[in-house]
């Protein structure tokens, strides 16, 4: 089971920013993701909103 557990993580994609898993394959073409930076790689979905969607919104009431 272990040997099962460890290649499944494998194909996980893990988020560049912080290495926690994404809940997207290796194998899932680019242009059905969300939260991937094109240049950078994947990114976890709170990654993702902490950059873009959080630090976007700044200064605005």
């Amino acid at each position: 089971m272990g040997e099962r557990k460890k290649q499944a993580d494998s194909e996980v994609e893990h988020c560049v920013i912080c290495g926690k898993p994404t809940e997207y394959r290796e194998d899932t073409p680019i242009d059905k993701r969300e939260c991937y930076v094109e240049g950078a790689g994947q990114l976890c979905r709170k990654c993702y909103f902490e950059i873009y969607i959080k630090s976007g919104n700044e200064g605005t009431s």
